[in-house]
């Protein structure tokens, strides 16, 4: 006979913030059915809401229950936010509602429409308090030294939440905040529409932004590829690129380092800025980059996985330390680093001055403005607070 079986492994622990939003119920569907964690994975889903959504959402709750997702093993509703990670909290899911997760309009209509999902962050971030442990929880609750605890993952659905979650955290390291972003999506697909190809025969993009108006984009050439991506299908593509264009009675000139440094970029600012931010746009993107995200800490091969996302800057590339940028990441057994491979790129480093200056604007504004916003409506609040910790 013959008999297969698969890994338990042990189970984790999502919260998700704001999760009647249209984009979270879409993103928790993906969790839940194996999309983003794999199928092996059991997941105690713990979902936060404001008190007055409690009702509304237990109704949500019962629906996942009763879908029989394979990966559920529990979960619950609560209006009370995790004070630490000691809660072993594994992943914290931060969906918003702002029109533009990447860029905050500091508007009073603005503040109107989004002081709940403001309020939230901001008091999540204060209320937080990053624990390092050097011990493991065992399957058996006993507590085994010599095993860190391995960090856990902050992820938002863009720039601006990640700013605030960094700054406004105490001890918060700034390896474990990430966010998707849309450029790399919106990029392939402005260029495969040119090209008449299918978005998936687009070469490698790399990303470097501050936000959705100003970035720059690279891609590796050839701009097509056909099947595998080793250097011989590469160089068969090259030398057959002129006529391919051709073949789709394009002018192989048109595709010249200019163009793709000017007018490519000039039109994937315009498809950015018709706001691609609908609930299901998000929650693929959002699911996508979790995913490649927590691919690394879980596989034993040794694979890489490359992908344009935000993160907190360490510095490389000469950006700003400490700042929320979209930059090509490299991870590696959970751990990140910034792809070089234009490190010497001439143009990239002026395009970078241009990104930098504007990450720094939007930072101290956003810091500063979420400043008021907590000595407005926090400061009282906070000194009645006891250790139970609740949205409202």
């Amino acid at each position: 006979m013959n008999f297969q079986c698969r890994p338990v492994l042990k189970p984790i622990k999502v919260f998700v913030i704001n999760p009647l939003a249209p984009a979270s119920q879409l993103l928790i569907t993906k969790i839940m059915s194996g999309v983003v964690f794999g199928n092996e994975q059991l997941i105690d889903l713990c979902l936060i809401v404001c008190a007055s959504e409690i009702k509304t959402a237990n109704a949500f709750r019962l629906e996942i229950e009763s879908c029989a997702y394979s990966c559920t093993n529990s979960t619950m509703v609560t209006s009370d936010l995790p004070k630490s990670d000691a809660c072993e909290g594994d992943v914290f899911c931060f969906m918003t509602n702002f029109r533009n997760p990447n860029r905050f309009d500091f508007s009073e209509e603005e503040y109107k429409q989004n002081f709940e999902t403001i309020y939230l962050i901001i008091k999540f971030a204060t209320t937080f308090k990053f624990v390092k442990s050097d011990y493991v929880n065992n399957n058996d609750g006993k507590k085994t030294v010599g095993e860190k605890k391995r960090n856990p993952i902050f992820i938002a659905d863009g720039l601006v939440a990640l700013d605030i979650l960094k700054t406004m955290a105490v001890d918060m390291p700034p390896d474990v905040l990430f966010c998707p972003t849309p450029i790399t999506a919106i990029a392939k697909a402005v260029l495969a529409d040119y090209l008449n190809v299918q978005c998936n025969m687009i070469n490698e993009l790399f990303v470097w932004a501050a936000n959705d108006e100003v970035f720059h984009v690279e891609v590796v050439k050839p701009l097509v590829v056909h099947g595998d991506t080793d250097n011989n299908s590469r160089n068969q593509s090259e030398m057959s690129r002129k006529d391919f264009l051709e073949s789709r009675s394009l002018d192989s000139t048109q595709f010249s380092d200019s163009w793709m440094k000017k007018e490519f970029i000039e039109k994937v600012a315009t498809s950015a800025s018709k706001n691609p931010y609908g609930c299901i746009y998000k929650a693929a993107e959002f699911g996508k980059t979790l995913r490649d995200i927590w691919v690394t800490r879980t596989r034993d091969d040794g694979a890489k996985v490359y992908a344009n996302i935000g993160v907190i800057s360490d510095g490389s590339l000469g950006t700003i330390k400490g700042y929320p940028y979209v930059l090509p990441i490299i991870f590696d057994k959970g751990i990140w680093s910034v792809n070089s491979s234009f490190v010497e790129d001439t143009h990239l480093k002026q395009e970078l001055k241009r990104i930098n200056k504007t990450a720094k604007n939007h930072h101290q504004q956003l810091i500063t403005y979420c400043k008021k916003f907590l000595q407005d409506n926090f400061t009282q609040g906070l000194k009645d607070e006891d250790d139970s910790v609740s949205m409202y």
